[in-house]
């Protein structure tokens, strides 16, 4: 069951020169309740390192952890599950059979042909970018847009996490287009404010899932 609405990923040469761990610390005192951890560059021994102890913070405040690509890293640090990105020809099923039943597999899209697809292998939940034209993700090419983003959410039952470009400010249309949540990198991870941030992406959602009520009710 995926319930977070906000999707933090990290990147710990953003908020460099301030150690990763006490980054993470900083935003779930705010309230942040998913991580994933991103740092690609790492190997195995090096992320191990690095997973071990904020599994076991985010363990403690009752935080979903996920690695992202590293299946045997995830399961050796107890992590909530692992992010996968776009082009990987590994199995979900094979992932799931190797660790606890509650394990959850997220996976990157850039299109709602891999999200469909993703959807069949079974995964729990996508990231669907970039959405926003934003530097982080220009690799991935041109904004995709709301437009965009809404035609995904239609086709697919999978929990959707809007990313790539989301401020505070945008939280509501991504969702009104149909995001379960958003997820964010660079908007958060920051070696001065990070927990403040944070508070202001889910402070934007907390009033967006509010209004909905008032309007439904």
């Amino acid at each position: 069951m995926i319930d977070f609405n906000l999707y933090v990923i990290s990147n710990r040469h953003l908020c460099a020169p301030k150690p990763l761990l006490k980054v993470i610390s900083e935003i779930l005192d705010a309230g942040v309740n998913a991580i994933q951890l991103r740092e690609k560059d790492l190997d195995d021994v090096a992320l191990y390192k690095l997973a071990h102890p904020i599994s076991k913070l985010c363990r403690t405040n009752n935080t979903r952890l996920f690695i992202n690509t590293n299946v045997q890293v995830a399961i050796d640090v107890g992590a909530a599950g692992v992010h996968l990105p776009d082009v990987d020809d590994v199995s979900i099923i094979e992932i799931k059979a190797q660790a606890d039943s509650d394990f959850l597999v997220g996976c990157s899209v850039h299109s709602v042909d891999t999200a469909k697809k993703r959807e069949t292998e079974c995964a729990d939940f996508i990231t669907y970018s970039p959405i926003y034209r934003t530097i982080s993700k220009q690799g991935y090419g041109p904004a995709v847009g709301l437009e965009s983003l809404k035609k995904l959410t239609e086709q697919v039952k999978l929990p959707v996490f809007a990313l790539g470009g989301v401020t505070p400010a945008r939280v509501g249309e991504c969702l009104q287009a149909g995001g379960l949540g958003i997820a964010v990198m660079s908007g958060i991870m920051s070696s001065t404010d990070a927990g403040k941030r944070a508070k202001a992406y889910l402070s934007a959602l907390i009033q967006r899932t509010e209004k909905c009520v008032r309007i439904r009710n």
